[in-house]
Parts: C-alpha cells; sequence; structure tokens
C-alpha cells in the first residue's frame, strides 16, 4: 500500500509541472499604437493581427497558428456623443482569395488547443493512478485556459462618450485558405440612438519579419 501511495504522489507531483495552464496579462493597446488604425466620423478602430507565434505562446501559452486560429487585437473608442454597440460577432474578416470567416467564440478555440494525448501517455505508463492523475491535471490546465481566453475576448458593449474597449478576436480560416499575409477586418458598429450601423475596414499585413503560417 505504502508503494501505491508513493507512486500516486510522484505521479501528482510529476504532473504538476506538465499539466499546467498560467494566464498570462492582457496586452493593452495604447492610442495611436496600434499597427492599424482607422477613423470613421466620431469612431476609432485599431487592430493588430497575431500572426507570430512567439507573441501567441507569451499571451496564451501556445502557438494558435498550428490549430489553424488567427487571433486579432481589436481596440475601439467613441469620440461621439451618442452611444455606440460594439457586438463582435458581426465582424468579418476577409482574405486575399475572397474568402470570408465570422469569429469563432474563446470556447472553440480552447477546445483546439486541448489534448488528450498526455492523458494517454501517462496511463499507459502508469495504469489507473496515471489516468486519475492526468485527468485531474488535464481538467484544471483546461479551466484555467478557457477562462483566460475568455477574458482576453472582447465583449458585447455600449460605449458613451469617451469611453473605449478593447480584446482579441478569435478566427478560424476555413481549410485550404492562403497563408495569411494580409486581410480585411471589417468592424461593423451601431449607432444606439438611432440604430444606424458604422462600418470601418482595417486592412491588416503580417508584420516584417514575422511568422505567420
Amino acid at each position: 500500500m505504502q508503494r501505491i501511495l508513493a507512486l500516486g504522489l510522484s505521479v501528482v507531483l510529476l504532473l504538476t509541472g506538465c499539466a499546467s495552464y498560467t494566464p498570462s496579462s492582457m496586452p493593452v493597446p495604447k492610442a495611436g499604437g496600434m499597427p492599424v488604425e482607422r477613423t470613421e466620423g466620431d469612431v476609432a478602430v485599431g487592430a493588430d493581427p497575431y500572426v507570430e507565434e512567439d507573441r501567441q505562446k507569451v499571451v496564451f501559452d501556445g502557438a494558435l497558428t498550428d490549430e489553424g486560429v488567427l487571433p486579432v487585437l481589436v481596440h475601439v473608442r467613441n469620440e461621439g456623443r451618442r452611444r455606440l454597440l460594439v457586438r463582435p460577432s458581426t465582424m468579418t474578416l476577409t482574405f486575399r482569395d475572397g474568402s470570408q470567416v465570422s469569429p469563432v467564440g474563446a470556447t472553440a478555440v480552447a477546445a483546439k488547443i486541448e489534448s488528450s494525448a498526455g492523458v494517454i501517455g501517462w496511463t499507459i505508463a502508469f495504469g489507473l493512478i496515471g489516468f486519475l492523475a492526468a485527468s485531474s491535471a488535464e481538467d484544471k490546465a483546461r479551466a484555467a485556459r478557457l477562462a483566460d481566453y475568455r477574458s482576453k475576448e472582447l465583449q458585447d458593449v455600449t460605449l458613451a462618450k469617451g469611453e473605449a474597449t478593447h480584446g482579441f478576436v478569435y478566427f478560424i480560416p476555413p481549410p485550404g485558405t492562403p497563408s495569411f499575409t494580409e486581410a480585411v477586418l471589417t468592424v461593423k458598429l451601431v449607432d444606439a440612438e438611432d440604430f444606424t450601423g458604422i462600418v470601418v475596414r482595417l486592412p491588416l499585413m503580417e508584420r516584417a519579419g514575422g511568422q505567420g503560417k
């Protein structure tokens, strides 16, 4: 029994470092500091496509492009007197070949990053103890990753004069879409007073020296 307990403790200690997720801080864009910025009337919109793997790993603890995910950091500021509705779900990304995609939620993105390979490996190596310990560690890491991705996701919001919001909008291009070098982000906003639409288009390009997939 003592040997079993010792084995279980050893497995748990090993998995503590192997299957974990540590949230990182959210990038805070500065006015005038986004790679692409456009102003339409009293609305200013900025965007920064996180194509480079090194930047993705810092923010998301993983290479999202390896899983076909393109995160775009979006910043919206309302300088007008009328309230402005921001709805990320209405945004679109249009690629060079004309294909267009809508955003996906943080849940879908986190699911693409997760894998059961670790659980299978620990089960083979340590049997039931390995399976139980690995499953528990994976569940905790999965929950932490999902919570972090959701906290960084651009949310639905109504902006009053002088207010701003920012967050990531996640896109998953369909299979066969050319590797990202340029695209057009279309941001659709709504005047909360008369419900007229405001459309801002931002041409996105891969940064010089980037590692887009």
